[in-house]
């Protein structure tokens, strides 16, 4: 399974660090966070970076909604020519204006020099049973035609973006994605975003909405769905989640270096506050499956040895008397991500399933010593975090019926 960059604020030379040392496949840029002159040139210095890295950008199309709003945080999207509101009435009758900005948004992206299209489409924020359902279903018909008649034979990805109660509606969602699956000709890939309910700029994301077994469940089976209709999926803003979707057939997952860079809200469209402080730095152990701050690493460390990946990107985290580079911390969460995918997914979904339940398992009793350890700050948190990746895992292969 493949790893990408969500690409966001402050990158500096981090993607294409990680694309030199293979933590990442590639990226996904973000016009909201860089003016067209200046993704071009990124996405040459990607190029320079490794010659297999696939580079596309998100044309964050469903943000139009927000033009005009007295608090929109659109930063750098009204500078490019793809993004300009349309009528919702317009983009529900007939094909010509879905048409329109799917050429506008796929002809930006290819002046951008992107090597692989995502597909514009509106935000689905309550109910596939709706309007926005409906234009979503045709932006994602309309998407393949149109890159075919513009002579593309890049692999382009229909998004589909959605709330976590839209994705955890049962039977909506069983509607939908036989709607979605039955479309003809099928796009060669998707683009799956689930949003949550509220992020600032530089962090503090809530992540209780969408670690449920009901959203996990429901985006995993949205990646075997697709995957089993031959299309290649690709997951926006995956961060932990990325190897069960693998696990599910995912092709791809993405996470970025802010915490809003590693869950989708659409409130990042907009303005919530004057800002505050950068997060803590933090390092991910893939035996706890979780991020813990420097102290905290430090700490458990002397109690559970293993909570330390061992890898080359343990490497800044070591010196005690010094916190890692911001640099360092992104290069050690995509390595952690891409290896924990790489060791769970399996050529066959049980196999994958068996490999990351026992992972979890191997999670819980490492919080369960360090609980005995005099480690309870948050203990019930944390595993109640973990109940959740292992209700999904096993709700999905009973909605999947595997």
């Amino acid at each position: 399974m493949k790893l990408f960059a969500q690409h966001g604020y402050a990158p500096g030379d981090k993607m294409q660090r990680g694309v030199q040392q293979g933590y990442i496949d590639g990226a996904i840029l973000s016009p909201r966070h860089a003016k067209p002159t200046d993704a071009r040139e990124l996405a040459g210095r990607l190029r320079q970076a490794g010659p297999e890295c696939e580079i596309m950008l998100d044309p964050e199309f469903l943000a139009t909604k927000y033009v005009d709003t007295p608090n929109s945080h659109l930063r750098y999207l009204d500078e490019w020519r793809h993004f300009a509101p349309v009528q919702r009435n317009a983009l529900l009758v007939g094909t010509e204006a879905v048409d329109r900005v799917v050429h506008e948004c796929l002809a930006v992206q290819r002046d951008t020099g992107c090597t692989s299209f995502i597909a514009p489409n509106v935000y689905i924020s309550s109910s596939f049973d709706s309007l926005d359902g409906a234009i979503a279903l045709s932006f994602f018909g309309r998407s393949q035609a149109v890159a075919r008649d513009m002579g593309i034979d890049a692999h382009v990805h229909a998004t589909i973006a959605m709330s976590t109660s839209a994705l955890a509606n049962p039977r909506e969602r069983a509607s939908f994605l036989n709607a979605l699956t039955s479309i003809e000709p099928s796009p060669g890939g998707v683009y799956v975003l689930v949003g949550v309910g509220s992020a600032d700029e530089h962090g503090g994301v809530a992540k209780s909405e969408l670690l449920t077994p009901e959203v996990i469940a429901g985006w995993m089976l949205m990646n075997y769905s697709c995957a089993l209709n031959g299309m290649r999926v690709l997951n926006g803003y995956s961060d932990v989640l990325t190897p069960l979707l693998g696990i599910a057939g995912g092709y791809a997952g993405a996470t970025g270096w802010w915490s809003n860079l590693q869950v989708f809200s659409p409130a990042r469209y907009l303005k919530l506050g004057t800002g505050g402080r950068q997060p803590l730095c933090r390092y991910f152990s893939n035996l706890l499956l979780n991020r813990v701050t420097i102290h905290e690493r430090q700490a458990y460390a002397e109690f559970v040895p293993e909570i330390m990946n061992g890898a080359a990107t343990d490497a800044p985290y070591m010196d005690e008397t010094t916190e890692p580079h911001r640099v360092d911390e992104a290069l050690q969460h995509w390595d952690a991500i891409a290896s924990l995918a790489q060791q769970a997914v399996a050529d066959d979904v049980n196999t994958g399933l068996s490999n990351m339940l026992a992972r979890v398992s191997e999670a819980q009793e490492a919080y369960a010593r360090l609980e005995s350890a005099g480690f309870t700050e948050n203990y019930e948190t944390n595993m109640d975090y973990l109940a959740a990746l292992r209700d999904g895992m096993n709700l999905f292969r009973k909605l999947a019926e595997i």
